[in-house]
């Protein structure tokens, strides 16, 4: 995996060809309020890398699509080729932002509603609050350090649909998982359990993302909401929380996610857990996380055998 970072904070042209360098890649293009000029994302259809594109953009600023071009014979998620105008707070035109990946994203999230189980009983997760605590799978009750949201209405999600929410209707992960239809941003992972999952990865949880789930019944972009209010929270380290009746995940402090926050919001994350700016600092995640290729192989197996995502009942090895 190589990770690659753009920042368009002048006047100029900035360029990066991420492609055919053997791995599969994750790149961040940070546009700041000086930008003026043209930034390109370059890669190639046929180089089977799986290349994740994420945008930061000002307060007030403006992405407006112009063209969007899909190749989906050869890659699996799609080969876009996106261009953009980007406009400043002032809604003046200052440049001109091409992407050429398999996707864009943003930071995983909880849809506005969703239940997020306490020791108080279910809570919606607009109602958490920094320092409340929240039931964790593996260390029991744990408090909430940060607390992000973000609004995205009707012409926001047209201008970027891979941001749209992707709904994960009721029993679609196993018997009455979720207990009602689970709502959640294109990124945000759910836990697996299975013996499929175990005879592939050896381990018997993993965290998967939604939208590499969307081929399964049940699992679907929620196209009839008009808009999208996400929510995150993050704890002392990532956890496995329930949302709904189903297992889910915490913020993960990993590089994508904490740049796709926004600098002010980095800045807070930062003054709580100064170690995530060394560069030395992973984070561990509460459960492995498997590749592209290796998660649209697991749901096709289980779409094959007809097994449920999450087996409750399985005796498996940890």
């Amino acid at each position: 995996m190589a990770d690659y970072v753009i920042n368009a904070d002048s006047f100029g042209s900035f360029y990066k060809n991420v492609g055919q360098n053997g791995s599969d890649d994750t790149v961040t293009v940070n546009i700041g309020s000086g930008f003026r000029g043209a930034i390109t994302v370059d890669s190639q259809p046929a180089d089977g890398e799986i290349d994740e594109t994420t945008v930061i953009i000002p307060e007030g600023w403006e992405l407006r699509l112009v063209s969007n071009s899909q190749d989906d014979s050869v890659e699996d998620p799609a080969f876009n080729d996106l261009s953009y105008e980007v406009y400043n707070a002032a809604g003046e035109a200052v440049g001109t932002l091409s992407i050429r990946s398999n996707a864009t994203t943003g930071v995983p999230c909880f849809l506005k509603g969703t239940m997020i189980d306490t020791p108080q009983g279910a809570v919606p997760v607009q109602q958490l609050q920094i320092g409340d605590f929240v039931l964790t799978k593996d260390r029991g009750v744990q408090p909430i350090r940060w607390i992000g949201s973000r609004n995205l209405g009707a012409a926001d999600l047209e201008k970027a649909p891979n941001l749209r929410p992707i709904r994960i209707t009721a029993g679609a992960l196993g018997f009455r998982l979720p207990a009602t239809d689970l709502i959640v941003s294109p990124q945000h992972r759910v836990l697996l359990r299975s013996r499929v999952v175990q005879n592939m990865f050896g381990v018997g949880e993993v965290m998967v993302a939604a939208k590499k789930l969307l081929a399964l019944k049940g699992i679907e972009i929620a196209s009839d909401l008009s808009g999208a209010h996400y929510y995150h929270f993050l704890c002392d380290r990532h956890e496995v929380v329930v949302a709904n009746g189903a297992e889910t995940e915490s913020l993960f402090p990993g590089p994508e996610a904490l740049r796709s926050v926004g600098a002010e919001a980095l800045a807070e994350i930062y003054m709580l857990f100064p170690e995530l700016q060394q560069c030395s600092y992973t984070p561990v995640s509460a459960r492995p996380f498997p590749d592209g290729r290796k998660v649209q192989h697991l749901a096709e197996r289980h779409l094959k055998n007809n097994k449920s995502l999450v087996c409750a009942q399985c005796d498996l090895r940890s």
